[in-house]
């Protein structure tokens, strides 16, 4: 018996393992029948999922934590067992910024020179960037990356909310000097001479979830079966979606007019790790530049969920043990165990690890051969969950 599931998604390139799972059937062998509907702003993804009028949604990491913690205008516990993809953001200045920060110094592939440059330029008025929601890892990112070179966020950036394919138009119009966005939508400005590229999220966090498979909790608990289905459906979607020889059907794919209308070679430079520095069409290459695919990529670590906590709950207004609870309960590695427990995959020996450890890939242990990584922190510190919630602490990698 087939059922049906309806699910939210926005017009980014990390909505792919949905798209795929729909579209080369791997959802319908699984038995489920997938209605896919785009939505313009992560708002409408956020209330439409706690109203029910969505099962299941693509969601900013850090949204399904604030919502778990009543944030926003609907409480309601919400769960992430899999994640869609890590990284994939750009931070693109417009022509009046970018001459500035460079001015200062900033490099594209240093972080460090850009957040030098950053507090630079902000010193005459804060920087005014979009982003497409507060709850989001392009927030948090750029927060990360001022704070641990010793500046306050709020001094350097006054960020304004902007629908990701809207992005652009407000870049253009002038009511902001930068956007940090997912892709395709850096690379499209780029190419169309709206902003120069100043830095990609990877390069600020190697391993940052970026987006995520988000349910009610009280319809996974009801629908155990079903989020089993839809599990196993996205891996497989993920893994397609990972390998060089399907990057041009994938582009083709997300190309389509009720997924991404945008043109099939702007996202296939980016799924093939390829960023466009300015509107001269320069490229770089960012292999690390937006990730899907295997356990590498969508098990929910709890160790990067504590550290979304702790890095946003004072902006959030929330406690830190607070939200570092809600945050471990909403990473399901419980579910994701149980879901792809079915498939002959590797799955980790612990559900946290120290992130930012991993500057190579590294072998690590579990059911069978896994590789992780790298998830370096561009700073090279490192981030202990144990120390954050009281837990004890462990020398190896994975806390068991």
């Amino acid at each position: 018996m087939t059922q049906d599931l309806k699910l939210g998604f926005v017009a980014l390139t990390d909505a792919a393992p949905l798209i795929v799972a729909k579209e080369l059937g791997f959802a319908e062998e699984e038995g489920l029948n997938l209605t896919l509907v785009r939505e313009r702003s992560w708002s409408s993804i956020r209330d439409k999922l706690a109203y029910g009028v969505f099962d299941a949604a693509h969601m900013l990491a850090p949204m399904a934590i604030a919502m778990s913690l009543g944030l926003g205008p609907v409480p309601g516990k919400v769960d992430v067992p899999f994640v869609l993809n890590l990284n994939g953001n750009a931070f693109v200045a417009n022509a009046d910024l970018a001459e500035k920060l460079t001015a200062q110094g900033a490099v594209f592939g240093d972080p460090q020179s850009l957040a030098t440059a950053l507090r630079a330029v902000s010193m005459a008025a804060p920087i005014r960037v979009a982003v497409p929601f507060l709850t989001s890892m392009h927030v948090a990112m750029l927060r990360f990356l001022v704070t641990r070179s010793g500046e306050r966020a709020s001094d350097i950036f006054d960020f304004v909310v902007s629908p990701p394919s809207l992005i652009e138009t407000v870049l253009n119009s002038g009511e902001v000097d930068a956007f940090m966005v997912g892709a395709p939508w850096g690379n499209h400005a780029v190419e169309n001479g709206a902003g120069q590229l100043m830095l990609t999220s990877n390069l600020i966090w190697q391993g940052a979830p970026e987006k995520v498979l988000a349910l009610r909790n009280d319809w996974l608990e009801l629908n155990l079966d079903a989020t089993g289905q839809l599990i196993r459906a996205l891996y497989r979607a993920a893994e397609w979606a990972s390998r060089p020889e399907n990057f041009t059907t994938l582009s083709e794919i997300l190309s389509r007019t009720r997924y991404l209308d945008v043109h099939a070679d702007i996202i296939e430079q980016m799924v093939k790790g390829q960023v466009t520095l300015d509107s001269t069409g320069k490229l770089s290459a960012q292999k690390l530049g937006l990730r899907f695919g295997g356990g590498e990529v969508s098990f929910p670590w709890k160790s990067a969920a504590v550290w979304i906590a702790e890095h946003e709950a004072p902006h959030w207004g929330v406690p830190r043990p607070v939200a570092h609870q809600a945050a471990r309960d909403a990473f399901r590695t419980d579910i994701y165990r149980q879901a792809l427990g079915l498939l002959d995959i590797a799955l980790p020996s612990g559900s946290e690890k120290l992130e930012g450890s991993l500057s190579v890939p590294t072998s690590v242990p579990a059911s069978k051969d896994l590789i992780l990584g790298p998830d370096a922190f561009f700073d090279g510190s490192i981030f202990d969950p144990a120390e954050k919630i009281g837990t004890k602490n462990t020398t190896t990698r994975l806390t068991f």
